[in-house]
């Protein structure tokens, strides 16, 4: 159920961001850059957090 409703989710996601940012290229790019700087946040946050625990 759990692996069904993520599918769901990210499908819809997937779906919403083409619809809004598919003519908007500028807008693409940036939320392209800021997930990427938040994932490499996230990343180095858990390895922090690895190494201290």
């Amino acid at each position: 159920m759990h692996l069904t409703a993520c599918a769901v989710v990210h499908l819809a996601v997937g779906v919403l961001a083409r619809t809004v940012l598919g003519p908007r290229p500028s807008a693409a790019r940036a939320v392209t850059r800021v997930s990427g700087a938040m994932m490499i946040a996230i990343g180095a946050f858990l390895l922090v957090e690895g190494l201290a625990g």
